[in-house]
């Protein structure tokens, strides 16, 4: 099972982790790369769908003045988003 996570995972810069239908939340992991969007971006500039938070793979919430780097891991947690959304968003 987790040899089928991290080929997945490492097959994409953005998966959706998990997916709460009761909560009606999408969990979903994206990778800023040297090639991302946002990179060197910082959080308030990139449009997400309402309802969507941001977590940068560190136990602290990141404020809109974060600077995306390469290298970074965002979870997303969303009522709206789509894994295609934040793929295109980032990516």
């Amino acid at each position: 099972m987790i040899s089928l996570i991290e080929e997945a995972t490492g097959a994409t810069d953005t998966v959706a982790l998990l997916r709460l239908s009761k909560a009606g939340v999408d969990v979903i992991e994206t990778t800023i790369t040297p090639r991302s969007r946002a990179a060197g971006r910082v959080l308030a500039e990139i449009s997400l769908p309402a309802g969507t938070v941001i977590q940068d793979g560190r136990p602290t919430v990141p404020t809109p003045e974060m600077r995306l780097q390469p290298g970074d891991k965002l979870l997303v947690v969303s009522h709206a988003a789509t894994e295609q959304e934040i793929h295109t968003a980032f990516q």
